[in-house]
């Protein structure tokens, strides 16, 4: 079970990196005052993927290394959808008032859980490189 664990692992993470790359795209979009029904078209997807992408990790019950990363992925995918979804609902709101504007503002990528993701990555794919 290991071996395949750690490819859907792989495969996972490999995929959260390139909709991690949609999602800074987005939500520098956001940030911008891009088209709310435009960028709402796109985020709904990515939000939806990374959730989906949380039920699809394995449990790694028997390699305590492999649950590990899967408990990371399942922390960063959410935390992804969740900043996705923050963003979209700022925008939609942010006409209200200067302190919103302020925060759409100030929106970036994903900061250190992206980071995380990317160093998870690699780190899985040495281990599918050693077995």
């Amino acid at each position: 079970m290991s071996g395949d664990a750690r490819r859907v692992l792989l495969a996972l993470a490999d995929e959260g990196l390139e909709l991690q790359r949609e999602g800074e795209d987005l939500m520098a979009e956001i940030r911008d005052e891009g088209p709310l029904g435009e960028l709402a078209v796109r985020g709904g997807p990515l939000i939806s993927r990374f959730e989906a992408m949380r039920r699809e990790l394995p449990r790694c019950d028997d390699d305590a290394l492999l649950q590990s990363a899967a408990d990371v992925l399942d922390m960063i995918f959410a935390n992804h959808a969740l900043a996705l979804h923050a963003a979209l609902d700022l925008l939609a709101v942010s006409w209200r008032s200067e302190r919103l504007r302020e925060e759409q503002s100030r929106l970036g990528g994903v900061g250190a859980q992206g980071e995380r993701l990317a160093a998870l990555t690699a780190r899985l794919k040495r281990l599918a490189g050693e077995a």
